[in-house]
């Protein structure tokens, strides 16, 4: 099975575009359609608006919960994180220094099982059981995912280009629409601050690794420049065994160069009103290497992304508004020259998004907005290209009565010609013992086929039936309030059922010779996610320690003879257990750190993927002055030197180093 986001069955799926209309009865029939759509939308918005102002229909009572003030960018997360399970990773110093993309990031820090299929290859994510597709990625509010694929490769997300990093976990269809139906990632950059500064980092490492970044702070007091840039190169030619029992082999073919530019400007209009644009460029090429079970490869990719994005936010203390735009311009060519086949795809996406908060009373906000989107595709693999229109509103309320706060959430789509069913979350906390929170949250999840589920040729099924479902969630969260010793914890459950899953089957003897998604019965998926986290501080030694524990039953409902699946089964990829665990220790700028994930075995496609310990180790120091900083950071990568795979038949690096240093001024 191929790796390539090109791909057809890379496990993300598609939907129904209408042709132009060619007459004016046509023409005006269509127009009174979407009036009538239209109608439905602002109904929506009416129906939610009373039932947020409805004084009769909320209790007075004042809370003694002090609701936090958001920024608008952010403030539709926080309204969603309302009775669920979320954690912001580590962007301190020394993270960035150890971190070169998200994906390693989220296996650095979290026990989420990250699906890389090599060093510098594709990465994806399932969060709870789902697939790539089921985990939205958000930059800046804006969603990123590949329309063609429904998914973003987390292995061309440079840390660089990152300040802050949350994931979100649960269904969040009702705040970001399709697609979030097991959680969300959330990047973002920082507000553009108004000192002038530069950041050089290089870094070499095992198997030819070397890169280096650059990042400059720079301009006026009402106009901001922010320029951010990288190369990174590396050979990986790895050791690994290949299979059981085999000598070592060194890995071939597995070049990769990787290049960026993020330019941000801001000009400040007021003290409550800015302008900010992005230009996130980046151009990739990677080879392929083989499997294995393989001897030789020459299959390779090139990726070329441009976003670029404008925004207006205004915060008023009462009123905050944030309108957005965004250009999406994305390019994936894939060769394989040993059996010359070639593709090209493209897609390019135009979205604008208008987003509206207010405080309605003491402790009641209301939030809501408009968003339109339009997609162009395409591929070879494509008869023609392809288009799909997008435009939905949504709305938020929340509530703070005594020590409860609540929040409902509402959302319709129209996806060219189709209706989503009313996407509806509620959730809700209770403070009512000391460092103590209670969590519930039940929310119904929805998502649309991809473009190349729906179309590849040959393959593709434009019959295919959105997914659907409901999730609920409930959870215990617990915070010390001592300052020398901090510790805190939490512990969430979960249930969720997802109907008509897309899922792509392999060929059938005498039926056809390639793959093609279908609509499985259902999936259900259960689990309990276990955080713990704790700091002490004694003099000038200050030693943190960090934990999680995920355990993920996500089993297919029904038989799938085509794989010898029957229900009750595991899905592929999914293994039910992963643990992480990281201790470190900092003393007069020195940082030495150790992380260990575990996890467990999981079915794959041709075999099963096995367990495996896998451990890293580092040794920091940052030397801080107030106009000068030096940071230097040695990594071990698989201090154990453990042969372990994501993917079957793909293997992972074994121990590496890594020398990296940063200077600030």
């Amino acid at each position: 099975m191929g790796m390539s986001l090109a791909s057809p069955h890379t496990r993300h799926f598609r939907l129904n575009t209408t042709g132009v209309p060619n007459t004016l009865l046509t023409y005006i029939y269509t127009m009174r359609r979407y009036f009538i759509h239209y109608q439905r939308l602002m109904r929506l918005v009416c129906m939610i608006g009373i039932l947020g102002c409805g004084p009769s229909l909320w209790s007075q009572v004042d809370s003694v919960i002090s609701l936090q003030e958001i920024e608008v960018t952010a403030q539709r997360i926080d309204f969603t994180d309302i009775g669920k399970h979320s954690e912001n990773l580590d962007t301190s110093r020394i993270a960035r220094l150890r971190s070169s993309t998200l994906s390693s990031m989220l296996a650095d820090q979290t026990p989420l099982y990250v699906r890389s299929y090599g060093n510098g290859t594709l990465a994806t994510l399932g969060i709870r059981g789902g697939s790539a597709s089921h985990t939205q990625i958000i930059w800046n509010g804006i969603p990123i995912r590949n329309p063609m694929i429904g998914m973003v490769d987390l292995a061309l997300i440079p840390s660089l280009f990152i300040d802050n990093v949350s994931v979100h976990y649960g269904g969040h269809g009702s705040a970001f629409g399709s697609g979030a139906v097991g959680g969300l990632i959330a990047i973002s950059n920082e507000t553009i601050n108004d000192k002038n500064g530069a950041e050089a980092k290089l870094a070499f490492g095992s198997w030819e690794q070397r890169s280096a970044e650059l990042k400059l702070n720079y301009g006026f007091k009402k106009l901001r420049f922010s320029t951010r840039a990288f190369t990174r190169y590396a050979e990986n030619n790895y050791r690994y065994i290949p299979l059981q029992g085999l000598d070592p082999k060194y890995q071939v073919h597995h070049q990769l160069t990787d290049n960026g530019i993020l330019q941000e400007i801001q000009y400040n209009l007021s003290e409550l009103n800015a302008i900010t644009g992005r230009v996130w460029f980046q151009k990739t090429d990677r080879q392929i290497p083989p499997t294995a079970v393989q001897t030789t490869s020459e299959q390779a990719q090139q990726d070329e992304d441009w976003r670029t994005t404008i925004e207006w936010m205004h915060k008023g203390e009462k009123l905050k508004w944030d309108i957005k735009s965004a250009f999406l311009d994305e390019r994936i060519n894939y060769q394989d020259t040993l059996i010359l086949l070639y593709t090209h795809n493209r897609f390019k996406t135009w979205l604008a998004e208008g987003q509206l908060s207010f405080k309605a009373f003491k402790k009641l906000d209301i939030a809501g907005g408009l968003y339109t989107e339009r997609v162009e595709a395409t591929s070879d693999n494509y008869p023609v290209g392809k288009e799909r229109y997008q435009h939905a509103a949504f709305i938020t309320v929340r509530r703070s009565v005594d020590k409860w706060i609540y929040r409902v959430q509402m959302r319709e789509e129209l996806t060219d010609d189709h209706w989503s069913p009313l996407l509806i979350d509620v959730g809700t906390e209770w403070s009512g013992i000391k460092s103590i929170t209670l969590k519930a949250s039940v929310s119904r999840n929805y998502r649309t086929p991809t473009l190349n589920d729906l179309y590849w040729s040959p393959g593709g099924n434009p019959e295919l039936n959105p997914e659907q479902g409901w999730t609920i969630e409930s959870g215990v969260h617990y915070k010390s309030p001592m300052k020398k010793i901090r510790w805190g914890g939490s512990v969430t459950g979960y249930a969720r059922k997802i109907d008509d899953w897309i899922m792509w089957l392999p060929p059938v003897k005498d039926i056809r010779n390639f793959w093609s998604p279908t609509n499985i019965s259902e999936v259900n998926s259960t689990g309990l996610e276990c955080r713990a986290d704790g700091s002490m501080k004694t003099g000038d030694w200050l030693m943190t320690l960090q934990g999680g524990l995920d355990l993920t039953w996500s089993t297919f409902g029904t038989a799938i003879p085509d794989l010898q699946i029957e229900p009750g089964d595991q899905l592929f990829y999914v293994p039910v257990d992963n643990i992480s665990g990281t201790v470190k220790t900092a003393f007069h700028g020195w940082t030495i750190y150790y992380q260990h994930h575990w996890f467990g075995s999981s079915p794959g496609i041709n075999e099963d993927v096995q367990a495996a310990d896998v451990g890293s180790a580092g040794l920091g120091y940052s030397w801080l002055k107030p106009k000068f900083g030096l940071d230097i950071l040695l990594q071990v990568d698989n201090v154990w030197d453990v042969p372990y795979r994501m993917i079957e038949r793909r293997p992972m690096p074994g121990r590496g180093f890594e020398l990296g240093m940063k200077v600030s001024m």
